[in-house]
Protein backbone atom coordinates (compact mmCIF):
# COMPACT_ATOMS: atom_id res chain seq x y z
CA UNK A 1 0.00 0.00 0.00
CA UNK A 2 1.46 3.81 -0.93
CA UNK A 3 0.39 7.32 -0.34
CA UNK A 4 0.60 10.28 -1.55
CA UNK A 5 3.15 12.37 -0.42
CA UNK A 6 1.18 15.74 0.38
CA UNK A 7 3.56 18.37 0.09
CA UNK A 8 5.27 16.83 -3.18
CA UNK A 9 3.13 14.63 -5.93
CA UNK A 10 6.25 13.15 -7.39
CA UNK A 11 6.96 11.08 -4.12
CA UNK A 12 4.55 8.51 -2.46
CA UNK A 13 5.67 6.62 0.62
CA UNK A 14 5.66 2.80 1.00
CA UNK A 15 3.38 2.24 3.92
CA UNK A 16 4.40 -1.55 4.61
CA UNK A 17 8.18 -0.21 5.18
CA UNK A 18 7.68 3.46 5.63
CA UNK A 19 9.86 4.54 2.47
CA UNK A 20 9.48 7.59 0.27
CA UNK A 21 10.01 6.70 -3.41
CA UNK A 22 10.36 9.03 -6.39
CA UNK A 23 6.72 8.47 -9.09
CA UNK A 24 8.69 11.28 -11.68
CA UNK A 25 10.34 9.17 -14.13
CA UNK A 26 11.89 12.25 -15.67
CA UNK A 27 13.15 13.03 -13.01
CA UNK A 28 14.69 9.53 -12.24
CA UNK A 29 16.44 9.55 -15.47
CA UNK A 30 17.84 12.60 -15.21
CA UNK A 31 19.15 11.88 -12.34
CA UNK A 32 20.68 8.71 -13.27
CA UNK A 33 22.18 10.16 -16.77
CA UNK A 34 23.65 12.97 -14.04
CA UNK A 35 25.23 10.04 -12.16
CA UNK A 36 26.76 7.98 -15.16
CA UNK A 37 28.59 11.40 -16.67
CA UNK A 38 29.89 11.89 -12.77
CA UNK A 39 30.77 7.86 -12.69
CA UNK A 40 32.41 8.83 -16.20
CA UNK A 41 34.08 12.34 -15.12
CA UNK A 42 35.96 10.05 -12.30
CA UNK A 43 37.18 7.57 -14.25
CA UNK A 44 39.09 10.02 -16.88
CA UNK A 45 40.13 11.79 -13.63
CA UNK A 46 41.82 8.53 -12.20
CA UNK A 47 43.22 7.58 -15.81
CA UNK A 48 44.91 11.27 -15.58
CA UNK A 49 46.25 10.54 -12.52
CA UNK A 50 47.69 7.21 -13.29
CA UNK A 51 49.31 8.57 -16.02
CA UNK A 52 50.72 11.24 -14.21
CA UNK A 53 51.75 8.95 -11.97
CA UNK A 54 53.62 6.46 -15.01
CA UNK A 55 54.84 9.59 -16.73
CA UNK A 56 56.83 11.14 -13.44
CA UNK A 57 58.15 6.76 -12.60
CA UNK A 58 59.35 7.13 -15.80
CA UNK A 59 61.12 10.31 -15.37
CA UNK A 60 63.30 9.65 -12.42
CA UNK A 61 64.27 6.09 -14.31
CA UNK A 62 65.63 8.38 -17.55
CA UNK A 63 67.05 10.48 -14.66
CA UNK A 64 69.09 8.10 -12.86
CA UNK A 65 69.98 6.22 -16.35
CA UNK A 66 71.74 9.58 -17.48
CA UNK A 67 73.01 9.74 -13.48
CA UNK A 68 74.80 6.39 -14.13
CA UNK A 69 75.69 7.42 -17.66
CA UNK A 70 77.55 10.45 -16.87
CA UNK A 71 78.90 8.63 -13.83
CA UNK A 72 80.59 6.30 -15.86
CA UNK A 73 82.14 8.27 -18.15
Amino acid sequence: MRARVKDNMDYVKNMENMAILNTNRAAIAKHEKKMAELKKTQSVDNEINNLKSEVSEIKNMLSQILKAVSDGK
